[in-house]
């Protein structure tokens, strides 16, 4: 996102206060991808209760995001947190299934789209 789209923003805002965000569909490098927009600190704990699970081999990192949930996110936001994720098209090595949780620079952003 070359130019500052202050609606975008006002969204993500938005769903920091409110807790759960619209769908939203946005296109990214060449990459369509689908999903709810997620709070910051929403995102963040979710990765680390998942990361935390006992059996995981991941739960070293659970740590990173439980602190992640604990940052006041900043203003205006530089990442989009997405939650429920799906690959739409494009020619990216991304999974179609992306899985839960996605986290997209603003300025990587071209296009976006509710639904």
């Amino acid at each position: 996102m070359t130019t500052r789209d202050d609606l975008l923003i006002d969204l993500i805002n938005r769903t920091e206060m409110e807790g759960e965000g619209p769908r939203i569909t946005v296109v990214t490098q060449g990459a369509v991808i689908t999903g709810r927009i997620a709070a910051h600190r929403r995102w963040a704990t979710d990765l680390a209760e998942h990361l935390g699970d006992a059996g995981l081999p991941d739960e070293r990192f659970a740590e990173d995001f439980s602190h992640e949930a604990t940052e006041i996110p900043a203003y205006p936001p530089a990442f989009l947190h997405l939650h429920g994720c799906q690959l739409i098209s494009g020619s990216s090595s991304l999974p179609t299934a992306l899985g839960e949780s996605f986290r997209i620079p603003l300025a990587a952003i071209s296009a976006w789209s509710m639904r």
